[in-house]
């Protein structure tokens, strides 16, 4: 019991700075880092030469996502400079009106960018911010927009990674994956006006966040069955910019100038598209320049510079560079945006090491052997089960929330939690498909809360030195829509005798 309760010591100590101290994220991922090697070293009895590692191997897996950042960084610095953005949001507005903008932003092109292989936030938060959201709201919908769907996008990568860590069946996880996206996205729309700080709205836009909710979680469910669930959170997002496009109070073509404005993007998500759905430039780009780092023993680092998206990020901020005949202009767009990037680039590097801290925790020298007694997710994980007993479906969402909220990823959540998901439902005769996908969709809305993902919105918004009171909200939002999610599954396993 004293290892599960000092296991909970990194995690009380970044939620206590974030929400009752509203601290930054960099001096949140400081104290995540150093309180995580600190328990891991003293109590749990790591090697400190494993811990050193451990960081060094989070910083290192995390670098391709940490390229994508300050190249987005970059990117949406120069199209908000140039008013590129702010006219495309404009055009939007005047498709779809205001509330419906925000909408198409957050949820339609969030869900469609994330399924594409872009990372939404850099691109996103900025787009909210011109839609005039307040900035802590803007950085915060910019991570919510996606994250009910979160699992079935990528083009189906992090779906499996589920499947592979798993073992189970990946066409009925993808089912059952979109079932739980489904109520997952419905809770965050309607959460959309606690969210972005304007609570007084709730009625006002309920009606609209229940039907964008239905139109991407049904949209997904639909394409996990008759589709493929690979391109499910895609087709979610691309329902909602239909629907609300096709039914807002003008529609209109755009026009020579915002097509130029929104070359850079297009250049952007054409390149990604072609090499996530193009089957033989798919493997090119795979294999070309494709090489292997190893900073821990036995845990190699890959790096596939074709098929990552900061290579095309460059590339489309290159594009808009050279669009621009003021090159002085450009040049202080780039000093200005570098002297923001550091501090929000730092923190996600830190958050990444201590990540990869928790997960490598009870190895010993060498990386061979470890300890699952010294392994802080496997004995959170195991105290909860035995704490919760029957009630376990009900926390199961939570461990992936739990995980996600640890390391920043809810794919390093999966990795971490799947399996022993998987072994728990099965001795509780519950079905595993079901019950690790709850798991799975409970990591893909531990977005809202992470440290790690808010950082990034942050930064891209003006939002910077307050992911504090933001993840206040975010936080016990999170957490209750896990809960909820674990009440569904508890009522589906006990009452309706769910197969397995």
């Amino acid at each position: 019991m004293l290892d599960f309760c000092l296991s909970w010591t990194p995690i009380v100590l970044v939620a206590g700075l974030a929400t009752i101290f509203k601290r930054q994220a960099l001096e949140l991922a400081v104290w995540a880092a150093a309180a995580t090697s600190a328990v891991v070293i003293l109590w749990f009895e790591t090697p400190p030469g494993v811990v050193i590692l451990s960081c060094a191997d989070g910083i290192l897996r995390n670098l391709p996502l940490l390229l994508v950042i300050y190249m987005g960084m970059l990117l949406a610095g120069l199209l908000l400079s140039t008013g590129s953005l702010v006219r495309f949001v404009d055009w939007l507005s005047t498709i779809a009106g205001k509330r419906h903008s925000i909408m198409m932003i957050a949820v339609g092109s969030g869900n469609f960018m994330e399924g594409a292989g872009i990372v939404a936030e850099p691109i996103i938060a900025p787009m909210l911010l011109s839609a005039e959201l307040p900035p802590m709201g803007a950085a915060a919908l910019s991570v919510a927009g996606y994250s009910g769907l979160m699992i079935l996008e990528l083009g189906g990568a992090i779906l499996a990674v589920l499947a592979l860590v798993t073992g189970l069946d990946a066409d009925k996880l993808g089912i059952d994956v979109a079932f739980f996206s489904f109520p997952a996205t419905l809770m965050l729309t309607v959460s959309i006006p606690w969210i972005t700080y304007q609570v007084a709205r709730l009625r006002d836009n309920l009606l609209l966040a229940l039907v964008v909710g239905c139109l991407a979680g049904g949209g997904a469910l639909f394409s996990a069955h008759f589709m493929g669930a690979s391109v499910a959170g895609l087709f979610g997002g691309l329902i909602v910019l239909a629907g609300l496009g096709l039914t807002g109070r003008r529609f209109s073509l755009p026009d020579s100038r915002i097509i130029k404005d929104t070359a850079p993007l297009l250049l952007l998500i054409a390149s990604l598209f072609s090499i996530n759905l193009i089957p033989p430039l798919k493997r090119a780009a795979m294999d070309a320049w494709s090489f292997g780092v190893a900073v821990a023993p036995g845990h190699e680092v890959r790096f596939q510079p074709l098929f990552s998206a900061y290579t095309y990020i460059l590339v489309s901020y290159i594009f808009a560079a050279a669009m621009i005949r003021n090159k002085k202009a450009v040049w202080q767009n780039f000093r200005e945006t570098n002297m923001r990037a550091w501090k929000p680039v730092l923190a996600m590097a830190l958050f990444g090491a201590a990540g990869q801290i928790i997960a490598y925790s009870g190895y010993r020298t060498g990386f061979i052997e470890m300890d699952p007694g010294r392994n802080i997710a496997l004995i959170l994980a195991n105290g909860m089960i035995a704490l919760s007993g029957n009630l376990f479906p009900l926390f199961v969402p939570f461990i992936g929330w739990l995980g996600t909220f640890l390391t920043g990823y809810g794919t390093a959540s999966i990795v971490m939690f799947g399996k022993l998901t998987v072994a728990t439902a099965q001795m509780l005769g519950d079905s595993p498909s079901m019950t690790v996908s709850a798991m799975a969709v409970g990591s893909a809305v531990g977005s809202i809360s992470s440290p790690f993902k808010i950082a990034l919105a942050a930064s891209m918004c003006g939002a910077v030195g307050r992911e504090g009171e933001i993840l206040r909200r975010t936080i016990p939002l999170g957490i209750l829509i896990s809960l909820l999610l674990g009440l569904i599954l508890l009522v589906l396993s006990r009452n309706l005798g769910i197969d397995h």
